[in-house]
C-alpha cells in the first residue's frame, strides 16, 4: 500500500497493512536552505518538496494551497505587500482601516507580527465590516495542480484557514486582546465569530461540491489558550456544522491541533472532527500518547513527534523509543497517523528524518 492508500483506509474506518506515515518537511527545507519564503504563496506545492517527501519516504500533505479564492464588495479594499523585510496587510473600508504587520525573522525562519491588525474596539468593528463584504469563488483546478505536483507521494489536504475565533487568537487580534475581548465586549467579539463562521460557511459549501476528498482547517488549537469552556462558547456549534456538511458531501476534514491538548481533544470530537492533526506529545506537549489515544475517542490521530525530540541533543536510543511510544497506540485503535508535533523543525538532521520511516516500518505494522 501505499501511505495515501493507507491514509484513506484509516479514514474509511479500515486496518492498513501498517500506519500511514506522513511529514510536513515545508518549514525545514526552507530553513535549512536560508529561504526568506513568500508568505501570500502556496509553500509546499513545489516539485522540490515532493521530492524531498519522496526522498525520505514519507507522504505529504500540507500547506498544498486552497481550492477557493476570496474577494470582497467594492467598498472593501484588501492588500498585501512585501517590502525587503516587512510585511504589511491592511483592510481599508467606508468605516476605517486596519493594518498588519510583520517582520521577517531569520532565526526561526518565520514572519513575526510586529503590530496586530485589531488593537482596539474599532479595528474590531472595522475588520468585522470588512468580513461581512467577502465572498469566496471555486479554484478547483487547483486540485489538479496538488495532484500532479504531489498526488503519487500523499494525499494533498487543501487549506480552509482559520475559523472565527481562531482567526483572532492565530492571527489578527492575538491571545491576549482577544481574551480581554471575550471579557469587555463579548457582545462584539460573538458578532465578528458569528459573522466569519457564516461566510466560511459559504466556503465550506464549495469544498462539498469540490473534488478534494479530505481538507484541514487551520486554528492552531491548543487548550491553554481556546480553552474547552472558551471553544464551547465560539466554536463548538461551528466545527460540528461544517464537519456535518463535509460528511453529508462524502467527505472529512482534520482540525490543527498542535498545541495542549489536554480537555480539549474531547470537544473536538463530539463535534464531529474526523483527524487531529500535527499531535504534540510530552515533554512539549501536556500528554503521553496513551492519553492523546483516550481523549480523542473516535478521531484518528495524526503527529507523534515531540519537536525537541528531533533535534541532535536527543539520543537516537531516545527518538526510537519516543517514536515506538506513538506507534504502539495502533494495538488500541487502527485510527492512528505516524507523523511530526507539527513540523520537523530546523536543526534536524536528515539521517534522523529517514531513521524515523525506518522505525515505522519495523515497529508500525499490524
Amino acid at each position: 500500500m501505499t501511505e495515501r492508500e493507507r491514509f484513506l483506509a484509516v479514514l474509511r474506518g479500515e486496518t492498513p497493512d501498517r500506519v500511514p506515515y506522513f511529514l510536513d518537511l515545508g518549514h525545514w527545507w526552507r530553513a535549512e536552505s536560508g529561504m526568506k519564503w513568500d508568505l501570500f504563496a502556496v509553500s509546499n506545492c513545489t516539485k522540490e518538496i515532493t521530492d524531498l517527501h519522496r526522498e525520505v519516504g514519507a507522504g505529504w500533505y500540507v500547506e498544498v494551497g486552497s481550492l477557493h479564492e476570496e474577494y470582497y464588495d467594492e467598498d472593501v479594499q484588501r492588500e498585501r505587500v512585501m517590502d525587503g523585510d516587512e510585511v504589511i496587510e491592511t483592510y481599508r473600508t467606508p468605516i476605517g482601516e486596519v493594518v498588519m504587520k510583520r517582520r521577517w525573522n531569520p532565526v526561526s525562519s518565520s514572519w513575526d507580527i510586529t503590530k496586530h491588525m485589531v488593537e482596539t474596539i474599532d479595528d474590531l468593528k472595522i475588520l468585522t465590516y470588512a468580513m461581512r463584504k467577502k465572498h469566496y469563488r471555486e479554484n478547483y483546478k487547483n486540485w489538479e495542480k496538488i495532484e500532479e505536483t504531489g498526488g503519487d507521494v500523499g494525499l494533498g489536504f487543501p487549506g480552509m484557514g482559520y475559523t472565527g475565533l481562531g482567526s483572532l487568537i492565530s492571527y489578527y487580534m492575538g491571545v491576549e486582546n482577544t481574551i480581554f475581548a471575550a471579557y469587555d465586549e463579548p457582545e462584539l467579539l460573538h458578532e465578528y465569530v458569528d459573522v466569519f463562521n457564516a461566510k466560511m460557511l459559504e466556503m465550506v459549501e464549495l469544498y462539498c461540491e469540490g473534488p478534494a476528498p479530505h481538507m484541514i482547517f487551520t486554528d492552531n488549537l491548543s487548550s491553554d489558550v481556546q480553552s474547552p469552556e472558551l471553544f464551547q462558547e465560539y466554536s463548538f456549534d461551528h466545527y460540528r456544522e461544517l464537519a456535518a456538511r463535509l460528511h453529508a458531501a462524502g467527505k472529512t476534514v482534520s482540525a490543527h491541533v498542535d498545541g495542549r491538548m489536554n480537555r480539549i481533544l474531547p470537544v473536538v470530537a463530539e463535534a464531529g472532527i474526523d483527524v487531529a492533526d500535527a499531535c504534540t506529545p510530552k515533554p512539549t506537549g501536556d500528554l503521553t500518547p496513551a492519553e492523546v489515544r483516550r481523549q480523542a475517542g473516535n478521531m484518528v490521530i495524526m503527529g507523534g513527534v515531540s519537536p525537541r525530540m528531533w533535534l541532535p541533543e536527543t539520543g537516537e536510543k531516545e527518538f526510537v523509543a519516543h517514536v515506538r511510544e506513538w506507534l504502539d497506540q495502533r494495538r488500541v485503535s487502527p485510527r492512528i497517523v505516524q507523523s511530526a508535533g507539527d513540523q520537523v523543525p530546523p536543526g534536524t538532521k536528515l539521517q534522523r528524518i529517514k531513521l524515523m520511516r525506518e522505525i515505522v516500518e519495523e515497529y508500525g505494522r499490524y
